[in-house]
């Protein structure tokens, strides 16, 4: 569980935490730069840099953070990500917030706009950064903070997005492709088939992979990548062995898994754990 150093500050420890109805938490900790194409968020996240540098680009948009900043990342954003070491080190926290709370916060902000994609919060100072270790802490330490005291804490952290004019959209995705990369991410260790999931989703399994091709993707393409990004957010925010999270995304072959892990990303497991490296970004 996290614990507090002498100034009261919130230590990391490397894993997820979870709460009902509130949300997910856990650190990003790296001892190498890491350039990720095309990373896709299947959540409304904030994600806040305590030490190096972050930068994301989508579309003509590039945002840099320094510690201190965050990002709010709508839910199916899709982004070029890049951390930057500061002496050998970086790190974050992110924060997934649950659609009850968003859902709350739109009924008491109705007229703001929804975040479609990525948005910086910068220069907010101490007070925005507490707020977010406030929110944390609620989620890490289930037993210490009563309920109705954690969605307050979400709820504050949430009212600095909308002090820049924006909240997360709680609706619940229409697109195929979102729904299909859900689906997958809660169980992306399931032996999938396409057949199947077509049939959950009320569909022929000609129509659905019609309807992902009319989007540009294929079914293979969305599985394979919700694996990849699923592993390889844990091997950043886990001390796991590679080869339990190989398992956990579906591959009982630590070796297999490590060579379509750097066909996707263009660097090995090993390499995002801090194994000296030169990391190279994907061609």
């Amino acid at each position: 569980m996290p614990r507090q150093n002498v100034k009261g500050e919130l230590q990391i420890q490397r894993m997820v935490w979870s709460r009902q109805d509130v949300g997910l938490t856990a650190s990003v900790l790296q001892r190498n730069d890491l350039l990720v194409h095309t990373f896709t968020t299947d959540h409304p996240s904030l994600i806040l840099l305590r030490r190096g540098r972050k930068t994301i680009k989508i579309g003509g948009k590039r945002i840099v953070l320094s510690p201190g900043d965050a990002v709010a990342v709508a839910p199916g954003a899709s982004c070029d990500v890049q951390n930057e070491t500061e002496r050998g080190q970086f790190e974050s926290t992110w924060i997934v917030c649950e659609n009850s709370i968003l859902s709350k916060l739109e009924r008491t902000l109705p007229n703001y706009k929804k975040l479609k994609d990525v948005a910086g919060l910068r220069g907010l100072g101490s007070e925005f950064v507490q707020s977010f270790e406030r929110a944390a802490q609620a989620i890490a330490t289930p037993g210490r903070i009563p309920g109705v005291v954690a969605e307050h804490r979400m709820l504050e952290l949430l009212a600095w997005l909308a002090h820049s004019g924006l909240i997360f959209d709680p609706e619940t995705p229409s697109d195929l492709q979102r729904k299909v990369r859900l689906m997958i991410g809660a169980a992306p260790e399931k032996t999938w088939i396409s057949k199947d999931l077509a049939q959950s989703l009320a569909l022929s399994e000609a129509t659905f992979r019609r309807r992902l091709a009319d989007q540009g993707q294929s079914f293979n393409d969305i599985l394979i990548d919700v694996r990849m990004t699923t592993a390889l957010t844990l091997l950043q925010v886990t001390d796991r062995p590679i080869s339990e999270i190989a398992y956990q995304v579906g591959y009982e072959s630590a070796s297999r898994f490590s060579v379509r892990f750097k066909k996707r990303f263009g660097f090995s497991p090993t390499a995002v754990r801090g194994v000296p490296s030169q990391l190279q970004s994907p061609s």
